[in-house]
């Protein structure tokens, strides 16, 4: 009997995705029908490569919530409650720096952007240090100073970033906030689609081996092709400044994936959780969102363009 029939079951180019050592391969009796067969494919074709499946589901939702600024917010918050939950677990803090006080790092700046405007951020950025100190001066006793850094970067990272996808949305609406974040989404695919087709060079090996310089240069330019679009039927701006907008933004969301990835592998972590299937945690999806908007709200503010 041929072994090929199985080879659709078990390989996928879906990244991580393993190739088992040993297999039991069944004798021909025990073999299904090609009914049954059939039924089977359909039921693997999930289980096998499930990245599109759940990037179609995710589109639909974050398309769903993101038709008016209160669901978008929920929305945000719900992303603010998982990533916290998934770097919490990473860094493994225990009662160190205690998951709540944690949350208020991602909590507070999307609260006080989103209702107060960017006058009120340094208020969040001045309580959380002081919660900290508190906290573990007077209930910690040890392994204190090694997870200080890390939760101060999540602050200033993780926490003023999506402070400014919130006040983004406040400030220049739902729609156009859905079509910037999907504009980072398209020139990940493209990049992951062009460089799996016709990537030879490494982008940075010693971070992400799967990326590629072609894939890279790819997802650049379609990208900031999209969000060129987005911001010229949004701002009256000129050309070459919507152009070079639109290449820094799409730009720094490349630098937020490595960067990332790069605390991923010095923590020899492959995703931040396994929450969404082909995709790792909600925040292996929006690192580059979250690196991207900081930069958009400095031109925004720079250009008065609101």
């Amino acid at each position: 009997m041929s072994f090929l029939k199985f080879n659709k079951y078990l390989q996928s180019d879906n990244d991580g995705t393993f190739w088992p050592g040993y297999i039991e391969i069944p004798d021909d009796e025990g073999l299904p029908s090609e009914f049954d067969t059939d039924n089977e494919d359909k039921r693997n074709r999930f289980t096998s490569n499930p990245r599109v499946f759940t990037g179609l589901g995710l589109l639909l939702v974050v398309s769903l919530l993101f038709l008016n600024k209160t669901s978008a917010f929920i929305l945000l918050i719900l992303v603010a409650l998982i990533s916290t939950k998934e770097w919490f677990d990473i860094f493994d803090y225990g009662v160190i720096i205690p998951y709540p006080l944690l949350l208020y790092a991602s909590l507070a700046p999307l609260v006080i952007a989103y209702f107060y405007g960017l006058e009120n951020i340094h208020v969040p950025l001045f309580i959380f240090p002081i919660g900290v100190i508190v906290y573990t001066g007077t209930f910690v006793t040890y392994g204190i100073y090694e997870k200080f850094g890390s939760s101060f970067l999540f602050l200033i990272w993780f926490g003023t970033g999506l402070a400014c996808i919130g006040y983004v949305l406040q400030n220049v609406g739902a729609l156009f906030t859905f079509l910037a974040l999907i504009s980072i989404s398209v020139s990940d695919i493209a990049a992951y689609e062009f460089g799996r087709r016709y990537g030879k060079r490494k982008l940075y090996e010693e971070i992400s081996p799967n990326k590629t310089i072609e894939g890279f240069f790819a997802g650049l330019i379609t990208g900031s092709l999209a969000m060129y679009i987005v911001l010229s039927n949004n701002f009256e701006i000129e050309t070459i400044p919507t152009l070079l907008i639109s290449l820094v933004f799409i730009l720094f969301g490349v630098l937020g994936d490595l960067f990332e990835s790069r605390i991923k592998r010095s923590l020899d972590v492959k995703d931040s959780s396994d929450f969404l299937p082909g995709h790792g945690g909600v925040l292996d999806r929006v690192d580059s969102q979250i690196l991207s908007f900081p930069v958009l709200v400095l031109f925004i503010q720079f250009l008065d363009l609101i």
